[in-house]
């Protein structure tokens, strides 16, 4: 199982839902209690289950319309990961597609435009899969294979992106190639 420190506490990821799982939810809810501004608490609420308070410091962290639109994209794909993980799987999607462009708003072909991009196309794979699953649940194999379809080509351009960005980060790779072989095996 692969993971990340978040704030020196041990994330994994569940190989098969590819949800985020804390080790130390205590140490960590603590950090964010501590730190209610600092836009990482968005994504560690949601990890935490604490989403209406994800998605009240997402909106919080969105108000300000000076914030240059990199960082606006970022925050806005952690408040969409917040509502995907509330099942607005919709509402999500809006706010990814917003991100996305977002990414463009400067100079799109900056690295650190490209590299946010893929991580919002990265998101966004999550997401649909995420809906994909739901769909499946509710008998609209249909739909399901659709978003799954949506999902997978999102998550390979991420990949794709990536690896042409010669990432210094290897686990960013490792994550885009990890839910490219998880969508690739179906719902």
């Amino acid at each position: 199982m692969s993971g990340f420190l978040a704030e020196g506490v041990p994330v994994t990821i569940d190989e098969s839902t590819l949800r985020e799982v804390v080790e130390d939810p205590a140490t960590l809810a603590a950090w964010c209690d501590a730190h209610p501004e600092d836009p990482r608490t968005v994504a560690y609420l949601r990890m935490l289950g604490r989403l209406d308070e994800a998605a009240a410091a997402g909106r919080r962290g969105l108000e300000d319309t000076a914030l240059p639109p990199l960082v606006r994209a970022v925050r806005r794909a952690r408040y969409a990961q917040v509502l995907q993980w509330q099942g607005a799987f919709l509402p999500a999607d809006e706010q990814f597609d917003l991100a996305a462009e977002e990414t463009g708003l400067e100079d799109p072909t900056t690295p650190s435009s490209l590299s946010v991009l893929a991580a919002v196309f990265h998101q966004r794979a999550l997401s649909r899969f995420e809906h994909a699953r739901a769909e499946l649940g509710r008998e609209r194999p249909r739909a399901a294979e659709r978003l799954r379809t949506s999902a997978l080509e999102d998550a390979r351009r991420a990949l794709m992106m990536r690896e042409h960005l010669a990432a210094d980060d290897e686990d960013l790779v490792d994550a885009s190639r990890r839910a490219v072989r998880r969508l690739e095996l179906g719902l």
